[in-house]
């Protein structure tokens, strides 16, 4: 049984090492890459309107959906210029009455590397609005009708780590996002977490 034990101890050893070793040496990979994403999050809308409709949704239930699309090109050997596409999908709906939040930008800006194996972070300008899709009746009027809000300009925060920061092959990310973006009077706060493939 003890020889067992340290049997595994060494392979868990051997393994640590090889493995450890492999991301000390590896060449970071720096080609210009296409990724693509999908995940969840919670958003904060800054309007006391919106949050009015959907708190007058009776047994209300939610479903947020990010899907998003980012083109990456090297500028130094760990910083990228980024340009991508954006879009939150955010569904509130009970007793019949249903409200989509439909938030779609671009954004621009960069991704740095900061020698911690894939871990990195990025800073984005963008520039979104966002569509409203109603179906639902509040203290007896039927609202039936799609409003778009103004076009916005503001920043995307995000942090995550890409596990094909060293090959050259189709691998996953995980990642943080806050985007901040201004509606008129009022700013809108998106938080998510995604999966993502690069290619």
């Amino acid at each position: 049984m003890k020889n067992i034990f340290l049997k595994k101890i060494a392979v868990l050893l051997i393994f640590s090492v090889s493995f450890a070793t492999n991301f000390a040496f590896c060449e970071f990979n720096k080609k210009p890459s296409v990724e693509f994403g999908i995940g969840t999050g919670f958003v904060n809308y800054g309007s006391k309107d919106i949050r009015n409709i959907v708190d007058s949704i009776s047994d209300e239930k939610q479903a947020v959906v990010d899907f998003n699309v980012a083109f990456l090109y090297p500028i130094e050997k760990r910083v990228f210029v980024t340009f991508g596409f954006d879009s939150v999908f955010d569904s509130h709906w009970g007793n019949g009455d249903k409200i989509k939040l439909w938030d779609y930008s671009f954004l621009l800006g960069f991704r740095i590397y900061p020698n911690l194996a894939g871990f990195y972070f990025n800073v984005d300008y963008t520039l979104g609005r966002r569509t409203d899709f109603y179906d639902l009746t509040i203290n007896e009027e039927s609202i039936d009708k799609t409003h778009n809000s103004d076009w916005g300009n503001g920043f995307n925060f995000g942090f995550g780590y890409d596990f094909s920061y060293h090959t050259n092959f189709i691998a996953p990310e995980v990642c943080f996002n806050w985007k901040h973006v201004p509606r008129g009077d009022s700013s809108d706060n998106l938080f998510n977490i995604s999966m993502k493939l690069k290619i």
